[in-house]
């Protein structure tokens, strides 16, 4: 399996707002909001929704005071593997997500519109379970290539 991760097209994509997140549900959702409709409905139709929803790999690096989050997958389907990753402030709700999560998390999409002087935010009904989900702290390494490579990159974006 990893050896096919290996060999697959890696696409990058960290072309997203950032995270929301509800933890008031059976199961606490992660919200990757978008800053329009097509490039949501292009993240999901070109990529998400080949992704199997059990080999979903999810991963919060924390420092100080940001975070990396990196949301990577294989998809047989399309012989590739998409990763979508950002650094990120650590908020209040990040947190409260972090101590509300059970082993298992809803991965949903949303597309944020500044309304005059407030916001719209628009929940799509696409949705992924999400149980490859790990908490770590900046200095820990995770020991796939993919999530390993999402890192450098993220630090090479930091030191520019």
């Amino acid at each position: 399996m990893e050896l096919n991760m290996i060999n697959s097209k890696i696409n990058w994509f960290g072309d997203f707002l950032g995270l929301g997140y509800h933890v008031f549900d059976v199961r606490p959702t992660v919200y990757l909001i978008f800053d329009n409709k097509r490039k949501l409905v292009n993240a999901w139709n070109q990529m998400i929704k080949y992704w199997p929803d059990d080999e979903i790999k999810m991963r919060f690096f924390e420092g100080d005071v940001n975070y990396e989050f990196i949301l990577c997958c294989q998809s047989r389907i399309l012989q590739e593997t998409n990763v979508f990753l950002k650094s990120l402030k650590i908020s209040d709700h990040y947190k409260q997500f972090m101590e509300e999560y059970i082993g298992s998390a809803s991965l949903q999409l949303a597309v944020y519109s500044p309304k005059n002087k407030t916001y719209e935010l628009e929940i799509f009904k696409f949705k992924k379970k999400i149980t490859d989900l790990k908490f770590l702290k900046k200095q820990d390494v995770d020991d796939d290539l993919v999530i390993l490579q999402a890192r450098e990159k993220l630090g090479s974006k930091e030191n520019c």
